[in-house]
């Protein structure tokens, strides 16, 4: 036998307060009286009652002492080793968005977490339990842990405004399959995406019909900003939905939409201030799905990025460049003393200095630059292609190029590639954004390739993204936003009004805290004090919005249950020993008295 909590004997202590309490009787004063025939019971219970006397026998006296003795037995939590059968279970519950659908009873989550507490409080004492919490970045609250454990974690866990990422989940789920040898069980309405584990499936929902905005977006136009939200129908009946667009807090105008089942259509709204802000769309009724009955965007802005092109001369780049919205485009051959630009672009062309400002571009270097290695002139003899870009609209491209360099930085990530050698990179040395090309756009056919305009313009989306495209996933994804050039301090503000600094240090730290559907602020200050707002949205993800209950995963056929070394907890035993002997010492002392 063992004893989980030994300072539980420290109630020993009453042992001697007992013995005590019998050797200190309460001494009687002495008085005369004629006779004692009728008091020979009062002088045997005077007697009894001196101090200091011997201890007699005394059958309340052991019963007390039993009793003391019990209950610092049971406080120290007596517990006896040996086989113990137990089941064994890693518990699933997915927290995603679609779990907050309220076609349950309360929401579905609700639903689920109330089965859940109910299975582990019904379970025996000895059940070992794993919980493992389902989002977009699953985590293990409890492993291996007790009811108690587990009961306290599933209290305190919550809906989150994200889906799940379903192969980060598997590895979770099965890592305790494998720790504690138990069945999964698997609380949610989607089992369709656990591949390769088989579990219980208790499922929430069904055939929930919902409706959702889906995309907000926002374009420049003649008479002030066209705005675009597109609504889509799940379900099989026709409905009838009012969208409202906000922008910057004010309602814009009311559009009715009807959609026919399975429908989906595009609402327009014209003429939005072109100094708008923050946008937000809002459609009522509401459904069964709270969370995507609203979407929010940014309205986009009139930003005017100028960019200088160095060069002797490059009719291939000065169109290219042209042609980008919100480009200011200047030329020249004069490649010392620059500053005032967002980007200078060199063509062949290597100043002794480079600007303090903005960021770079080079074609055809001819000398290391921010710490480029560059290899020997070399001819390229197969079609030069792209390999690993973040642009995916550029992976097609594929040029002949007559010789080029191979390039190497630290700092670089290469994009092009031509007889094994990289021919072109990216990257953001000193906090700096800069691309370097490895060979001259003369020596090659990609400017007549229709791929060109589009690098080009995914280039420059690269170095100045536009609020509408800064953030491209939905809540809770990470987020690498882009800084303008003299930013020197960066930060951005959550729907909640927490700042999150993301700079410096420089490049800027990824975005985490985007949990949250609701519009972000982000906000740059240069050295000059001047703050520059940058409004954008983030939003649940469609396939949250979709509450048909997916495919249920296939029952575990074998069962958890299993004999193993624990211990029995003896102190509910102990504690009806302490009862009994209090009890028969009141017998007592009432036949007694």
């Amino acid at each position: 036998m063992r004893f989980f909590y030994p300072l539980g004997w420290a109630a020993l202590l009453a042992v001697p307060v007992i013995l005590l309490m019998y050797l200190l009787k309460q001494k009687y004063k002495e008085r005369q009286i004629p006779s004692l025939y009728l008091w020979e019971k009062v002088l045997r219970q005077t007697q009894s009652h001196q101090p200091w006397q011997k201890l007699r026998r005394n059958k309340l006296l052991f019963l007390q002492l039993l009793a003391a003795v019990l209950l610092a037995a049971a406080l120290a939590s007596p517990h006896v080793a040996g086989l113990v059968e137990a089941n064994s279970y890693v518990l699933a519950l997915d927290c995603s968005v679609s779990m907050q659908a309220q076609d349950a009873d309360g929401t579905r989550f609700d639903a689920a977490k109330a089965d859940m507490t109910r299975l582990v409080e019904d379970a025996p004492s000895q059940t070992v339990f794993s919980l493992v919490l389902l989002d977009n970045a699953p985590k293990t609250a409890v492993s291996g842990g007790k009811k108690d454990t587990v009961l306290r974690a599933l209290e305190e866990a919550a809906p989150g405004g994200t889906g799940i990422d379903w192969q980060q989940a598997e590895t979770l789920l099965k890592a305790e399959q494998d720790a504690i040898e138990g069945e999964i069980f698997l609380f949610g309405d989607d089992g369709g995406s656990l591949r390769e584990l088989s579990a219980q499936m208790f499922s929430y929902g069904g055939a929930a019909e919902n409706t959702a905005l889906t995309l907000l977006s926002g374009t420049p136009g003649e008479n002030g900003r066209s705005v675009l939200v597109h609504v889509r129908h799940y379900g099989s009946t026709p409905v009838e939905k009012e969208v409202t667009l906000f922008a910057d807090g004010v309602a814009i105008d009311t559009k009715t939409v009807s959609l026919e089942a399975e429908g989906q259509k595009d609402v327009v709204f014209l003429g939005v201030p072109d100094n708008s802000g923050a946008l937000e769309a809002r459609m009522t009724p509401g459904d069964v799905q709270p969370a995507d009955d609203v979407i929010y965007g940014s309205a986009g802005g009139d930003t005017k990025y100028r960019v200088l092109l160095v060069s002797e001369g490059n009719l291939f780049l000065e169109k290219a460049l042209s042609l980008v919205d919100g480009v200011e485009l200047y030329v020249t051959n004069e490649a010392e003393d620059l500053s005032g630009y967002g980007l200078y672009v060199f063509d062949g062309i290597l100043p002794e200095r480079l600007p303090n400002d903005g960021y770079t571009m080079f074609f055809a270097p001819e000398g290391s630059v921010l710490g480029l290695e560059l290899g020997e002139q070399r001819e390229i003899s197969s079609m030069v292609t792209a390999a690993d870009t973040p642009w995916e609209d550029t992976q097609s491209i594929s040029f002949a190029l007559r010789e080029g360099r191979s390039l190497s930085a630290d700092w670089g990530r290469a994009f092009l590639w031509g007889d094994g050698v990289p021919l072109a990179l990216y990257g953001q040395p000193e906090g700096r954004k800069c691309i370097v090309f490895g060979f001259d756009l003369h020596d090659s056919d990609l400017p007549l390739k229709m791929e060109f305009p589009v690098l080009m313009y995914r280039l420059l989306e690269w170095y100045f993204p536009a609020a509408e495209t800064m953030a491209q996933g939905g809540t809770g994804e990470a987020l690498s936003l882009s800084l303008q050039p003299a930013t020197e301090r960066a930060w951005v503000v959550t729907p909640e009004g927490e700042e999150v600094q993301i700079a410096p240090p420089f490049p800027a730290r990824t975005l985490t805290q985007t949990k949250t559907a609701g519009v972000y602020w982000l906000r740059e200050e240069d050295s000059t004090g001047t703050l520059r707002e940058t409004p954008f949205g983030l939003n649940v993800t469609t396939e949250e919005s979709d509450l048909r209950v997916r495919q249920s995963v296939e029952s575990q056929e074998t069962s958890a249950k299993k004999s193993l070394m624990g211990s029995r907890d003896l102190t509910s035993l102990v504690l009806l020993l302490v009862l009994a002997a209090i009890l028969i010492e009141w017998r007592v002392n009432c036949r007694e008295n």
